[in-house]
């Protein structure tokens, strides 16, 4: 089962592969990252881990920065 993120990911693996060649991809999300969407595939409800559950009751946090990758450094060290 691929979410969304891994589909593209083994799309684009899948094209570039020469006939001799050989890929991995990985997969990394949870399904409940993606829950209606997969539920709504599969046809089945999916159990959410309690670790899962805490953290998706946390505070989303972002940080407006330029692509400037010393800024992003920077800003790293400091935190």
């Amino acid at each position: 089962m691929l979410d969304p993120h891994g589909a593209v990911g083994y799309r684009a693996l899948k094209e570039r592969l020469n006939a001799n060649e050989t890929g991995v991809f990985l997969e990394t999300a949870h399904p409940a990252k993606f829950l209606e969407t997969v539920e709504n595939i599969i046809g089945e409800k999916v159990e959410i881990p309690q670790k899962l559950q805490e953290f998706m009751k946390g505070e989303k946090k972002s940080e407006p920065m330029t692509k400037d990758f010393h800024v992003f450094k920077s800003y790293l060290m400091t935190i």
